[in-house]
């Protein structure tokens, strides 16, 4: 499943001349807490998010000056996006983007490297659709299980080519064996998730009724 199939569209978005009044309320109208800043042709510019605006609450609740110190140019940033009433100072940028053909498990891997919660879709420059980490996670739920396969010799081909190209477990050393869509599983690998990860990997596979596994471990002294 690829972001174009994810993403929602249309997006809510703000223009960098919208004042911060607007952009609070439009996302709160959002109910997504984050909205897309685009410039005057329609291309991603930034990010305004409810973090953005808590943020700016803060700050009016602490008025200090800015000091003549090395952080200086941190610290007129940081005044400017608290006091400013500009949304083009006020939003986050850079903007973490993909591609519509962007996988989902390339999405998934996005949102977790960034600890964000939501995704622009940007295509030619341009903003094309918007995934968020429960898009996502309903996404996932839609997926059918990988590798359809019918009858036991299918199946355990299906099974044994899974573990060997998502594990690199290959024959040798653990041996999948088929009876009546019941998979059973013998060998040895090094550490019990390794073992616990080759279970999974059988049971993903459609066309497997159960998973007997009797995978050891090599040093279980």
């Amino acid at each position: 499943m690829l972001a174009r199939d994810i993403m929602t569209t249309p997006v809510t978005t703000l223009d960098e001349g919208h004042n911060v009044r607007e952009a609070v309320e439009i996302v709160n109208a959002s109910k997504i807490g984050a909205v897309p800043v685009v410039d005057g042709e329609g291309r991603l510019t930034g990010i305004v998010t409810e973090g953005d605006l808590l943020r700016r609450v803060a700050s009016s609740w602490a008025r200090r000056a800015v000091p003549h110190t090395r952080d200086r140019e941190d610290g007129l940033a940081d005044y400017v996006k608290a006091r400013s009433w500009r949304v083009r100072d006020v939003m986050s940028t850079p903007v973490v983007s993909a591609t519509p053909t962007a996988t989902a498990s390339q999405l998934a891997e996005l949102l977790q490297a960034h600890n964000i919660k939501h995704l622009r879709v940007v295509e030619n420059g341009r903003l094309a659709g918007m995934i968020s980490r429960r898009d996502l996670m309903r996404a996932l739920l839609d997926v059918p299980r990988q590798c359809t396969a019918s009858g036991d010799e299918a199946v355990g081909t299906a099974v044994r080519s899974r573990l060997e190209a998502e594990l690199e477990i290959t024959a040798p050393t653990v041996k999948a064996t088929i009876s009546n869509g019941i998979v059973t599983l013998r060998g040895e690998v090094d550490t019990e998730l390794e073992r616990s990860a080759a279970k999974v990997a059988a049971e993903s596979v459609r066309g497997v009724g159960g998973v007997v596994n009797k995978i050891t471990l090599a040093f279980a002294w």
